[in-house]
């Protein structure tokens, strides 16, 4: 019963997330940065705010993305698999090592990650080393993602969780690939963390404050 129960959220949560996300006007920053990304091997690196616009840009390219085992975890694996992501159970704090094995595994493979430096559970825009870990063990470059919205409903949990209204616009804005070299001490790890959490916060003020400009210039 509970297989089905998760199978239909699936099916019902992807039909919603198309039918809101077909309204939307989506722009891309720099132009031509979706084909590019998509034809190359990447961690992405995505607050957790933003999924649900990156889930539906990112669909079908068999991404393998983190999903936590916490209970809501069920519902948003059985949509993301819907949307044609592949799925690795855990977190930093529950199947911790497991899932960073997996992660690692896929990415050897020649799969590109996903991941939320600030998820599952925050704090919100702070990032954890486990992205770092993942790009140092792997050689895959980490690519900073955020998404700008013109208009959007914000929900009341640690995220504060964006949902774009319809018909609203939405700017993707990449960053520049990061390398992390395989062979790093304690000190050097937080500092490429820290890095990529001020280069992650600092795009998502420049996207936020794009699509303003874009609204005021139309």
């Amino acid at each position: 019963m509970k297989k089905l129960k998760f199978y239909i959220a699936g099916i019902l949560g992807w039909i919603l997330i198309r039918a809101l996300l077909l309204t939307l006007r989506i722009d891309h920053e720099p132009k031509g940065s979706l084909k590019k990304v998509k034809r190359s091997q990447n961690i992405f690196s995505l607050w957790h705010c933003t999924l649900l616009c990156l889930a539906y840009i990112g669909r079908n390219a068999n991404i393998q993305v983190l999903i936590s085992r916490h209970s809501d975890g069920e519902y948003i694996a059985s949509v993301i698999k819907r949307v044609g992501f592949g799925v690795v159970r855990g977190s930093t704090t529950r199947g911790g090592a497991r899932a960073l094995k997996a992660l690692v595994d896929k990415a050897k493979a020649g799969y590109s990650l996903a991941i939320t430096p600030d998820g599952p559970r925050g704090p919100r825009f702070v990032a954890q080393s486990g992205c770092i870990y993942l790009a140092k063990k792997t050689g895959v470059p980490l690519l900073p993602v955020t998404v700008g919205l013109s208009n959007y409903w914000k929900l009341p949990s640690w995220d504060e969780f964006r949902i774009p209204k319809p018909f609203s616009r939405a700017l993707i804005l990449y960053g520049e690939p990061i390398f992390i070299p395989s062979q790093l001490s304690e000190e050097e790890m937080e500092t490429y963390r820290l890095s990529l959490e001020n280069t992650m916060r600092e795009m998502m003020e420049k996207a936020d404050s794009l699509i303003q400009t874009k609204i005021t210039s139309k």
